[in-house]
């Protein structure tokens, strides 16, 4: 049972203990009593009423940006619940919040938006996504839609919307590491180099795959814990696409001094985030798809990915043009990023692949990232 519960069952016994201490009590008349009485019922109806918006200690997110199952269950007919699940991290400010909103808008239909209450490992929001429940069982957070790196094996579980959320720029990776591991890092050039690296992913990443498939050495644990292992320097680098750092710096600051970001290593693999909804959410999906398509029509798009994405802050940290490139394939891609169309993508994959592009030098030549360089 949550605290809540616990509160509120508690708060009612007590006020009904102490209403019946009252009406006995001799120098309380009926009416005082009564008055009082009906004053504390309504502190109970606030409660009540403000109850779904507790979770378990997860206060740190403005209740406003949040759709809880309650909230979605009480929803008009004719109106979609969107509900984005969230990870470590993720507020209202990331950009995949914001893109996935602003899509929303264009798409024509009427929505209700929030985050789930609470946040979710990859691996038990996909659970949800692909149990088709809207609220309850294996779907307790009411969570509608995810945001997640593509893969044969989550294409097979989920319905896909197959237009790259960053345009590919989030298969452009650097990493968190701890300030004492920069020295060993600053001499790693090459993909042998790397595979003598330990690297940390997230329980269920479809990055896993691919790390694996490339040799290198790849840990896995539970979102809650990959700072913490970063921070005592179990392993050498949790790399990130770089799309996702400035908003995981807020996480970084409150966890550890230690973990800084790496400024030398960017590792690149052809890859794509996409929104995925469960397998019969077909009105979801079509909304996704027309609003999406709609935004990189009229251009507020690209105005969303460099206002948002390629921001002052990156920029300085980034140093794009300073780092070191290391292409690794990826086998997720044959047969998953093919229906991708080659309009919407912004990293040249066939330059890196054939080893044209080495350095963050010639990125930062391609008029699509080339704002990120300035």
């Amino acid at each position: 049972m949550s605290i809540a519960k616990l509160f509120g069952f508690h708060l009612v016994w007590c006020l009904l203990d102490y209403s019946l201490e009252l009406m006995s009590t001799p120098r309380f008349g009926s009416q005082t009593a009564a008055s009082v009485v009906m004053s504390l019922l309504v502190v109970v109806a606030a409660f009540l009423a403000i109850r779904p918006r507790f979770s378990e200690g997860q206060l740190d997110l403005d209740n406003k940006h949040l759709l809880t199952p309650v909230e979605v269950q009480s929803l008009p007919d004719g109106v979609l619940p969107v509900v984005l699940g969230r990870d470590l991290g993720d507020t209202e400010r990331e950009f995949k919040t914001q893109l996935l909103r602003l899509i929303m808008e264009r798409s024509g239909v009427d929505f209700a938006f929030g985050l789930t209450a609470e946040d979710l490992s990859q691996d038990a929001a996909i659970d949800a996504l692909a149990s088709g429940q809207l609220v309850g069982g294996k779907n307790p957070h009411a969570i509608t839609i995810g945001a997640y790196g593509a893969g044969r094996s989550l294409n097979a579980r989920l319905r896909v919307i197959p237009i790259p959320i960053t345009g590919g720029v989030l298969g452009l990776r650097v990493g968190w590491t701890h300030d004492k591991r920069l020295p060993r890092l600053a001499s790693v050039d090459n993909l042998k180099e790397l595979r003598a690296l330990t690297l940390l992913q997230g329980s269920g990443w479809s990055e896993l795959d691919i790390f694996d498939a490339a040799g290198l050495r790849t840990f896995e644990t539970s979102g809650d814990n990959l700072f913490r292992l970063v921070d005592q320097q179990r392993v050498d680098l949790l790399l990130r696409g770089v799309a996702e750092i400035e908003g995981e710096q807020e996480v970084v600051n409150r966890f550890s001094d230690g973990v800084v970001l790496d400024p030398h290593v960017l590792v690149a693999y052809p890859f794509a985030g996409f929104f995925y909804v469960s397998p019969d959410n077909m009105e979801l999906a079509d909304a996704v798809t027309a609003g999406f398509e709609e935004i990189i029509r009229d251009g507020s798009y690209q105005q969303l990915l460099e206002s948002q994405v390629y921001t002052s802050w990156l920029r300085d940290r980034l140093k794009l043009n300073q780092r070191q490139v290391i292409f690794i394939p990826n086998p997720e891609a044959r047969g998953v990023l093919d229906v991708v169309d080659p309009q919407h993508w912004i990293v040249p994959w066939g330059l890196l692949a054939d080893g044209t592009i080495q350095t963050g030098e010639q990125l930062c030549a391609i008029p699509g990232l080339a704002a990120l360089c300035r």
